[in-house]
C-alpha cells in the first residue's frame, strides 16, 4: 500500500510554494495535518505544534521576531561553527537558502559552507505525530563530526490558558526519559477531572554513523543558562553536553542529541518524531513504532494520499489549496495589507461586546467578506470553502459575510447567500478535534454605522468583492510584500576601553551582591561571566502606578493594574529576563551600540552595578570610553516613570552619541 502510493506520488507532479529568502515583512505559513494533530511552520522555520485544543509546543504571534517553535541545531564540533536547519533560531544567513511548501509536506534547504542540510516535516496520518527528517551531506574533503540537536518549549495546554499565565502553567508539566525507546516524555498534571490528560513523546533515529551516547534535556534552564537567549543557548554555543535533566523542572522542553560522523561526500539522515496521545502506553507504543528509520518515508507516502483524499472530499483543487494557505496566513500573522484603513481603525473606542448581539464572540479570528454584487457571490462561495478547508487544518477561524447591497424588493443576493451559508454549515463537522469556528451572514442595512465599522476594526482579514476574486485580491496582497532592509551586524570595537567603576563596600557579600548604606540598598555586582540565579528585582510604585526592573535593567510598567493595565508587557521569563523597555546608546562614529544595564546588550568583561533601594533603582556601567549612571524612580503622586540617565567620557576625546528609548506597548492585559 505504502509502496504503491509513493509510485502514484512520484508520477503526479506536486504544486508547490516556493522561496529563496527567510525575510519577509510578515513571516509566509504552511499548515500541514491530520485533521486532529496540526504543525505550522514559517519560512524561518518557526511555528506550532497542536494536537485538538492543546498547544503541544509554546507559540506566540510575533511577526518581528518570529523565534517560537520546534528546531533543530546544527554544531560542527571541528570548528564549533553553530547554525540550525531552518533560518531560526540561529539567525546565521545560510549561501543558499530555498523552501519548499505543498499540501503534505514542507522543506528547507540550505547550504553553509562545506555542509548542504535538508529539512522536511510531515504529519503522520496514521497516528497523531509529525516527523521531521533533517539530510546532512558533507561537501568537504575530510570527514566532520555533527551534533544535531532538537528543541522546543513544552506548553501541553490549552493556547489561552498558555497564553495567560505560562510561567504557572509550566508548574504542572513532569518529564521523564524511557531508556529502552530512548524516548523523552512530557505529561501535565491534572488540576482537575475535567482536564484532558495529554501525553507527548520525542524519539530520534539515525541513518549513518553515531558517534557517542544519545543526550536529552528538558530544562529550559540548563539549556539556554540564566540570561540567554535560544539563539544564544549556551548548550549550542560552549557545545557542553546536555544534563540529562528530567522531572518537575518548572520550565520544560523536549531536546534530544545525537552526533554523526560524516565522511566527505556522505549524507546522514536524523529523524526526529514527536507523538501526541491519552496515556503513556500508548505513545510509549507508538515511540517504539516511530523508533525505524523507514517511518519517514511512510509518513510522507500516506500523508500524500490523505491529502488527495481530502481535497477531492472537500472539491478543493491543489492550485485552490494553496490559495487557501496563503489565505491562512493573514489569519496566524495580521498582515495590514487586508486591513481597513487607519482611518477605520482610529475611528472610535473598540467595544468587543457589541458583537454579541449578533451572536459572535469575538474570542477567534475574524474574516470579514462584504459582497454587493449577486454576480460577486462566487467570492462569498470559494470564502467558505477555505473555511473548511482550514477547519480541516485545524485552523479556528470565524467567517462573517456581510450583504452590502442596498435593500429592494427582490433578495436575490441575501437568499444566494444564505442558501450557500446553510449548505456550508451542513458540511462542517463537529467540534471534536479541536477546530472551531462558526459562519455568520449579516445584512448592513440591519446593522448600525458603528457596528459596520467595529465590524472592520475587529477583523483579522477585510475582503471586498468590488476589489476583485479571492485570488486576486490575495495575489495582490503578496505582490505588495518586500524584504525588510538587511540586519547590519553590531559593531565592535578593535580594542576596549572599559572605564572603572569605584569600588563598592557591601555586608553580607556572597559572591554576586550585598547590603549598602547601611542596609539601605542592595547591590548587586555582575562581573564577566557572572549572573543571579534569578531576576532579582525591584518593586518602585506608588498608589497609582509603577514598574519593576531586574538587577539587569529588565522589567515593565502598569497604571492601575499590573495585570489588567500593563503599559509594557512583563515576560515572566526568570531565565531569559527579556523587557518591552529598552535604553540603547551608539557611537555615531564607529556605530558601536551598547545598553547602560546588562540587558539586553551584555559587553563583558566590563562589571555591570545595579543598587535597589526603596522608589529608586540606579545602574552603573563603565565601556566603551563612557561611565554610566542610569536613576529610575516614580514620582510620590504622579503618573510617571523616571529614567534619568547621565553619561561621562572618560575616553580622552570627543564624542558623539545617540540615545534611543524602545517601547513595545500593551495598553493592557496582553498585546
Amino acid at each position: 500500500e505504502v509502496s504503491a502510493a509513493a509510485q502514484v506520488r512520484d508520477l503526479i507532479p506536486p504544486v508547490l510554494r516556493r522561496f529563496t529568502s527567510p525575510h519577509e515583512a510578515t513571516p509566509r505559513t504552511h499548515l500541514l495535518s491530520n485533521a486532529r494533530y496540526a504543525v505550522m511552520l514559517t519560512v524561518a522555520g518557526s511555528g506550532y505544534s497542536r494536537w485538538r485544543d492543546i498547544a503541544i509546543t509554546r507559540w506566540r504571534e510575533d511577526a518581528t521576531r518570529d523565534c517560537w517553535g520546534s528546531y533543530i541545531f546544527l554544531r560542527d564540533t571541528q570548528t564549533g561553527y553553530v547554525w540550525s536547519a531552518g533560518y531560526q533560531p540561529t539567525g546565521v544567513e545560510a549561501d543558499d537558502y530555498e523552501v519548499f511548501f505543498s499540501e503534505e509536506r514542507a522543506e528547507i534547504i540550505r547550504r553553509d559552507g562545506d555542509w548542504s542540510t535538508t529539512l522536511e516535516v510531515v504529519v503522520s496520518s496514521e497516528d497523531d505525530a509529525e516527523v521531521r527528517r533533517i539530510s546532512v551531506t558533507n561537501m568537504g574533503t575530510r570527514a566532520r563530526d555533527l551534533q544535531v540537536t532538537s528543541y522546543a518549549e513544552l506548553s501541553l495546554a490549552p493556547q489561552a490558558v498558555d497564553m495567560a499565565h505560562p510561567a504557572f502553567a509550566n508548574l504542572f508539566v513532569q518529564t521523564e526519559f524511557v531508556p529502552e525507546t530512548g524516548a523523552l516524555l512530557g505529561t501535565r498534571r491534572r488540576r482537575s477531572d475535567e482536564e484532558a490528560t495529554v501525553w507527548a513523546a520525542q524519539v530520534v533515529v539515525v541513518e549513518g554513523e553515531t558517534v557517542g551516547e544519545l543526550q536529552y534535556e528538558t530544562d529550559r534552564a540548563r539549556f539556554l543558562g540564566r540570561g540567554h537567549h535560544v539563539r544564544t543557548a549556551v548548550s549550542m554555543i560552549d557545545g557542553r553536553p546536555l544534563s540529562n535533566t528530567v522531572g518537575s523542572v518548572l520550565d520544560p522542553v523536549m531536546s534530544l542529541r545525537r552526533t554523526v560522523r560524516v565522511l566527505p561526500g556522505g549524507t546522514a539522515r536524523v529523524v526526529f518524531s514527536t507523538i501526541v496521545g491519552p496515556t503513556r502506553d500508548q505513545v510509549l507504543d507508538l515511540a517504539d513504532k516511530y523508533s525505524d528509520p523507514r517511518v519517514f518515508e511512510r509518513a510522507l507516502s500516506l500523508a500524500w494520499t490523505q491529502t488527495q483524499v481530502q481535497l477531492h472530499h472537500l472539491g478543493i483543487g491543489p492550485d485552490e489549496a494553496q490559495l487557501f494557505q496563503r489565505l491562512a496566513n493573514a489569519v496566524l500573522y495580521s498582515d495590514a495589507a487586508l486591513r481597513p484603513s487607519s482611518e477605520i481603525l482610529g475611528h472610535s473606542t473598540l467595544e468587543r461586546a457589541a458583537l454579541w448581539a449578533h451572536g459572535i464572540s469575538g474570542d477567534l479570528p475574524i474574516v470579514l467578506a462584504c459582497i454587493d454584487k449577486a454576480e460577486d457571490v462566487d467570492t462569498a462561495r470559494q470564502l467558505l470553502r477555505a473555511h473548511e478547508y482550514w477547519r480541516m487544518k485545524q485552523l479556528s477561524a470565524d467567517v462573517i459575510i456581510l450583504n452590502e447591497k442596498p435593500v429592494s424588493y427582490e433578495q436575490d443576493l441575501q437568499g444566494s447567500l444564505e442558501a450557500l451559508v446553510r449548505g456550508s454549515r451542513l458540511r462542517l463537522l463537529p467540534d471534536i478535534a479541536g477546530a472551531r469556528g462558526s459562519i455568520y451572514l449579516l445584512r448592513a442595512d440591519l446593522l448600525s454605522a458603528q457596528d459596520r465599522i467595529l465590524l472592520q476594526q475587529i477583523a483579522r482579514v477585510v475582503l471586498l468583492s468590488r476589489r476583485g476574486t479571492l485570488a486576486e485580491q490575495v495575489t495582490r496582497l503578496q505582490r505588495r510584500h518586500r524584504e525588510p532592509p538587511p540586519l547590519l551586524p553590531v559593531r565592535r570595537a578593535d580594542s576596549r576601553l572599559d572605564v572603572p567603576l569605584p569600588e563598592w563596600e557591601l555586608e553580607f557579600f556572597n559572591g554576586l551582591g550585598g547590603f549598602a548604606d547601611s542596609g539601605r540598598e542592595y547591590v548587586t555586582i555582575l562581573g564577566e561571566g557572572l549572573r543571579t540565579p534569578r531576576p532579582w528585582i525591584n518593586v518602585i510604585a506608588n498608589p497609582s502606578f509603577g514598574f519593576i526592573v531586574s538587577e539587569s535593567g529588565s522589567g515593565f510598567t502598569w497604571s492601575l493594574n499590573s495585570h489588567e493595565n500593563q503599559l509594557t508587557p512583563w515576560s515572566n521569563d526568570p531565565v531569559t529576563d527579556s523587557s518591552g523597555e529598552v535604553l540603547y546608546l551608539r557611537d555615531e562614529n564607529s556605530e558601536e551600540i551598547w545598553s547602560p544595564t546588562a540587558l539586553p546588550i551584555r559587553d563583558d568583561p566590563a562589571p555591570y552595578i545595579a543598587c535597589h533601594g526603596q522608589g529608586y533603582s540606579r545602574f552603573h556601567h563603565g565601556s566603551h570610553g563612557i561611565l554610566v549612571e542610569l536613576l529610575q524612580f516614580v514620582p510620590p503622586e504622579d503618573p510617571i516613570k523616571i529614567s534619568r540617565l547621565a553619561l561621562q567620557n572618560a575616553s580622552g576625546r570627543s564624542r558623539r552619541l545617540s540615545v534611543t528609548a524602545y517601547a513595545e506597548w500593551v495598553l493592557g492585559s496582553a498585546r
